[in-house]
């Protein structure tokens, strides 16, 4: 047995093949019951046969042809179509990326668009001003130093009139010793008071700020102040602190 097989043979050769011999049989069965035909008109009709099958191989051959292009054809169609789909699904999916991409671009001017109007407005209305800065922040109009007499405590009164009326006994004598003597004790009394109330004498400081809010504020502390006028400040805790 042969492993390998003949070529297929097209289907309009296998058809003339098949009609020539069909008709070719027919001859001979005609042949077969006629008187001998000469030599002459076997020929004749054999190619009448053999003519008439060609022609119809012929004509299959051609409808064959026609229908495998027409085959072929909508092949090509349907891949033209296919083609043209995807062509159009990438390009909306092309223009939809590119409204997205401009319509971001588009919020992002406007958003800035409105930072930018924002910081005008801020900027040309002092109220606006006024709540975006420190409200508990301000600058140092003054610095003045108050000084407070100490409260006697009597003791300067009675030692100064113990004293004064000493001095004023050894003034004079008689009347005027007695008179000299009460003088110096009033006198003496005056001035241990005063004496006291100088040496508790007290030292504070006032300090004027003016907050950023426009409000002016004054400050009293007891020690020396480490800020001068014109010193920008916090105050934190009734405390004033250099910024």
């Amino acid at each position: 047995m042969n492993s390998h097989s003949s070529p297929k043979q097209p289907k309009s050769v296998i058809s003339v093949i098949t009609t020539t011999l069909m008709a070719l049989a027919a001859i001979s069965v005609v042949t077969a019951c006629s008187p001998k035909p000469t030599a002459e008109e076997t020929a004749a009709q054999t190619k009448v046969v053999v003519d008439q099958a060609v022609a119809e191989a012929k004509k299959q051959m051609i409808t064959e042809q026609t229908a495998e292009k027409d085959k072929q054809d909508a092949i090509a169609a349907a891949k033209t179509e296919e083609k043209a789909k995807q062509d159009a699904a990438v390009q909306e999916a092309v223009a939809n990326e590119r409204k997205k991409i401009t319509a971001e671009q588009r919020a992002a001017s406007a958003k800035k668009e409105r930072r930018a109007s924002t910081a005008t407005s801020i900027s040309s209305n002092p109220t606006h001003q006024n709540t975006s800065v420190c409200i508990n922040c301000g600058t140092v109009l003054s610095v003045n130093e108050i000084e407070a007499e100490g409260a006697g405590s009597g003791l300067g009164v009675v030692a100064g009139g113990v004293l004064g009326g000493v001095l004023g006994h050894q003034v004079g004598g008689g009347t005027g010793r007695d008179l000299a003597t009460v003088a110096g004790a009033v006198g003496g009394a005056f001035a241990g008071n005063k004496i006291e109330k100088i040496s508790k004498k007290t030292k504070s400081y006032n300090i004027v700020v003016k907050m950023n809010t426009g409000e002016e504020r004054t400050f009293n502390q007891n020690t020396l102040p480490d800020v001068v006028r014109g010193d920008k400040v916090k105050i934190e805790s009734d405390m004033i602190i250099r910024r």
